[in-house]
C-alpha cells in the first residue's frame, strides 16, 4: 500500500522527492548566472573557436589550441559525467577516475545539497539527461563563481567542467618572465 501512494504521490509532483519551488528557482538562478558568465567567456576568449581543446587532470586544466599552438588556458574543476547508454549521471565526487585536484572544490556543491537539502546534490548517482547536466553545472558554476562551464564529448557520454579561472596563454608566459 505505501509503495502505491508513494507512486501516486510522484506522479502527482507532491512527493518530498519531486522538485521544490526552491529548487527550482535556485536552478534558474543559477542558469541565468552561467549564462553571463558564458556570453563573456565567449565573446572574450573566442571558446568554441579553436581547433582543438585538451583537458589535464592532474593539473586542472583546459587548454584551447590552434595551428600556432596552445591559446587560452583555463583552470577547471570536473562538475559530472553522463552516459548516454545508461542515461545516469555521476557526479565527480563519486567517480574514482576523476583526480582529486580536479575535484577539489565540488565539495562544496555536495554540502549545498545537504544544508538545502536537494536531492539532485546529494545523491552520488542519478538517471538523468543532458538537460539535467546542464543543470548540474549551473549550479556547480554559480556556487564556486565560476567564470564560465565547457562540455566534452566521450565516447559514451557527456563530461561536464566548471572553468574557474581562464587566460591567454601569452599572458600566462609574461607573468613568468
Amino acid at each position: 500500500m505505501k509503495k502505491i501512494v508513494k507512486s501516486v504521490l510522484d506522479f502527482l509532483e507532491l512527493s518530498p522527492d519531486s522538485p521544490s519551488a526552491q529548487w527550482k528557482s535556485f536552478v534558474v538562478t543559477a542558469h541565468d548566472y552561467l549564462s553571463k558568465r558564458q556570453k563573456s567567456l565567449v565573446s572574450t576568449y573566442k571558446i568554441g573557436e579553436y581547433k582543438r581543446f585538451d583537458w589535464d587532470q592532474e593539473n586542472s586544466t583546459l587548454v584551447f589550441s590552434d595551428d600556432d599552438g596552445s591559446v587560452v588556458m583555463a583552470k577547471v574543476q570536473f562538475v559530472g559525467s553522463l552516459s548516454t547508454k545508461s542515461k545516469m549521471w555521476i557526479w565527480s565526487w563519486a567517480n574514482g577516475t576523476i583526480l582529486d585536484n580536479a575535484k577539489s572544490q565540488m565539495h562544496k556543491v555536495k554540502e549545498h545539497g545537504e544544508t538545502n537539502n536537494f536531492k539532485l546534490l546529494k545523491k552520488d548517482t542519478w538517471h538523468g539527461s543532458e538537460s539535467d547536466g546542464w543543470d548540474m553545472t549551473s549550479v556547480s558554476c554559480y556556487l564556486l563563481k565560476g567564470k564560465g562551464a565547457y562540455r566534452t564529448s566521450a565516447e559514451t557520454g557527456f563530461i561536464y567542467m566548471v572553468i574557474t579561472d581562464i587566460n591567454w596563454v601569452k599572458d600566462l608566459k609574461q607573468k613568468k618572465k
